[in-house]
């Protein structure tokens, strides 16, 4: 969350001039910057793809292949499917995961060690990435804060810390206990007034080491770590949405009982609506598959966008002057379009069905997580192009040793930039595309490029010489986000990679230089195969703003914090029957592998922090708090749509049985159902709060 430093003026007043604002990864880079040890220079911070190599090539290489049966049995306690990885690259993605987690919490790592063989391993990974990075003077962030907190125990950080008054964390609920050892050391070093702020039941991020816990118990443990009291004040006051929507949601995070031991004690009054009803219940659109759910919601926002207005019998939604699809967000659990599962045809999900319903009539989404970045078409032309310009006969590629997915790709793109090249695209200026690739394959067979003797090319300067063939990468919106996660990636590797990203074109003339092919393989290994692994992450929030024209659709997670004039909210897309493998994300059967990892922590943590809840409630919390998100961000307007079975009553005493138990629908989690009734016939759903089929 933000951290606000203050310092306060003699008469009192708060002097913002003062005032150092920031997230408190800003904050303590700045600090170490400014207050850096004699004779060293200022750390550098690390991205995930640069952390991330940085682990891979400097620690998990050295441990991993020799140990990977050990290693691999316990990170299937950590994976979503409880099998171990499919792959090294998985196996990667896993270990950095709990490494995170293991700075996080603040785990004895020699009580750690003595858990197990695979737990003795992860430990020496672990010391060998922060060895590295001390060496590198670079840092994840997280490894960043535990290094600033060593410093302020051991030397205080007193030029820093001597003007510090006042404290204010805000999104407290997400903190996790690295970040709560770092503010009560600045409470202990400083004496400043100290002020949280947050909301338990908007806790979302235990997946990123977020302790909900440290805010629920904050005045005890405040009190045991620096002696402070602390007062409680309720702010209960809602000035965003109407009184019906701010009913629905009171409702469904004080439905469920089993719910309650988990909120912050003594309980808390209930949100209060201070804005006037706009007369609009929630409403719901529950139809019979995806397809058609695409279609009617697509149907839906073409009548609201092309009249202004959509009437639901005696209720209108209205739209305002000047009001456009950038007013409504569609939120899920997840806006993956597709999935893939190397080796099989990839699944089309709702929302790549529910963007070609809207794009069928002429309406535009901006989802850019939506695709892998691998599978983009635009992407693979652009990648594909690089890879044939660096690696013409694919020897490199195979010099490598890529995992069978990443070569799956890499070939994929190859053939797709052959393509592109045939066609002869804009700008065909003196030889276009296709004498450029050659040039590049000449280069790659170690021939001079021009009149010197050695020629270093950094890839940026390549890349940004392909992008004249590709004009939507600086014109779409999406395609901006995309390119910036390639630029990203390949900025991240600079550093860290032998040749800092950069191809030889010969070397004093000898044609099989040995630079020229590792300068090549450097490339293919350290920018091209994350990518072609599917692990880069996408960053949209590199635009200022989302085009007023597009409807945002976005993770709840990536919604927290915002809002929206209308939500619509999918609570059950794909939910057409009680399968198992889908109850994870409605009605947990089993403890999700965040919370079965934070369990794997708890022996070896400094005080005991999550024994009062089982594993299973807190898997179910996760999933009320998620909600309670989704149906707070709205201003005027709350819709929830999903398949038309999660409305039906099943058999039974309770007629629950074959039902499809979901929280976000009103389900307790002991298995009872209020918003159903139980007459002789089967009636429509009843819901307790204004609600509304469309």
């Amino acid at each position: 969350g933000e951290t606000i430093k203050a310092s306060l003026a003699d008469h009192g007043q708060v002097d913002l001039n003062r005032c150092q604002i920031g997230t408190l990864d800003s904050i303590v880079q700045q600090a170490l910057t400014d207050h850096r040890l004699s004779g060293q220079t200022a750390p550098m911070a690390m991205d995930r793809a640069a952390s991330r190599l940085t682990l891979r090539r400097f620690a998990f290489n050295d441990y991993y292949p020799e140990n990977k049966n050990q290693i691999d049995e316990l990170l299937k306690r950590y994976t979503f499917s409880e099998e171990a990885p499919r792959n090294r690259t998985e196996a990667l993605y896993t270990v950095e995961m709990l490494l995170q987690r293991l700075v996080q919490d603040q785990v004895n790592l020699h009580s750690y060690r003595q858990a197990g063989e695979a737990e003795r391993l992860v430990a020496d990974i672990l010391q060998a990435y922060q060895a590295k990075s001390i060496d590198l003077n670079s840092f994840d962030f997280t490894n960043m804060e535990e290094y600033f907190l060593n410093r302020l125990r051991r030397d205080g950080l007193s030029e820093w810390t001597k003007e510090i008054n006042a404290l204010l964390v805000d999104e407290y609920q997400d903190t996790n206990p690295l970040q709560e050892a770092i503010y009560f050391s600045l409470i202990n070093a400083t004496g400043a007034t100290a002020t949280i702020v947050g909301d338990d039941d908007q806790s979302l991020y235990r997946f990123r080491g977020g302790s909900v816990e440290l805010f629920t118990e904050f005045a005890r443990r405040c009190q045991d770590a620096t002696g402070c009291t602390a007062d409680r004040i309720d702010i209960i006051e809602n000035y965003r949405s109407t009184p019906e929507i701010v009913q629905f949601y009171n409702n469904h995070v004080t439905g469920d009982s089993g719910f309650e031991p988990a909120r912050i004690i003594p309980p808390k009054p209930l949100v209060r609506a201070t804005r006037g009803s706009n007369g609009l219940p929630v409403l719901g659109m529950f139809k019979p598959d995806e397809d058609s759910l695409a279609s009617s919601l697509a149907d839906f926002l073409d009548t609201l966008m092309n009249s202004r207005r959509y009437e639901i019998g005696n209720d209108i939604i209205e739209l305002k002057e000047g009001g456009d699809l950038g007013d409504i967000a569609f939120l899920a659990h997840s806006v993956k379009e597709q999935r893939y599962n190397f080796g099989e045809a990839p699944q089309d999900l709702f929302p790549l069905k529910f963007r070609q319903a809207m794009e069928k009539r002429d309406l535009q989404v901006f989802n850019p997580r939506g695709q892998s970045l691998r599978a983009v078409p635009d992407v693979q032309r652009l990648l594909g192009l690089l890879v044939l310009a660096s690696d013409p006969d694919g020897t490199a590629t195979e010099s490598i040793r890529p995992t069978n997915e990443a070569r799956f790709y890499l070939e994929q793109w190859r053939q797709k930039a052959e393509t592109f090249i045939v066609s002869n695209p804009v700008p065909k200026d003196g030889e276009g595309l296709g004498g450029f690739i050659k040039t590049w394959q000449a280069a790659a067979s170690g021939q001079r490029m021009d009149s010197k003797t050695w020629s270093e090319w950094p890839i940026l300067e390549i890349f940004y010489r392909l992008i004249t063939w590709f004009p939507m990468f600086t014109q779409e919106s999406e395609h901006q986000v995309w390119l910036q996660a390639l630029l990203g990636n390949i900025e991240s590797a600079i550093p860290m990679s032998a040749y800092g990203m950069k191809l030889f074109s010969n070397t004093k003339g000898q044609a099989d230089s040995e630079h020229v092919t590792r300068s090549r393989e450097v490339f293919l290994r350290d920018a091209l195969v994350p990518i072609a692994e599917d692990v880069v992450d996408i960053n949209e929030d590199i635009l200022p703003s989302v085009p007023r024209d597009k409807l945002q659709i976005m993770t709840i997670h990536q919604a927290k914090g915002l809002e929206f004039p209308m939500v619509i909210v999918d609570v059950g897309s794909k939910f057409r029957i009680n399968h198992w493998k889908q109850s994870f994300l409605r009605f947990p059967r089993e403890p999700s592998n965040v919370v079965r990892q934070e369990d794997d922590m708890e022996p070896h943590l400094p005080t005991p922090l999550r024994g009062h809840r089982s594993p299973r409630d807190r898997t179910f919390d996760d999933l009320a708090r998620l909600y309670y998100v989704a149906y707070s961000r709205p201003q005027s307007v709350l819709m929830l749509v999903g398949h038309e079975n999660c409305l039906k009553h099943g058999s039974g005493a309770n007629r629950t049985t074959g039902a499809i138990p979901n929280i976000a629908l009103g389900w307790n989690r002991d298995g009872s159902w209020p918003w159903q009734i139980r007459p002789s016939t089967q009636p429509p759903i009843q819901v307790p709060t204004p609600f509304r089929l469309v």
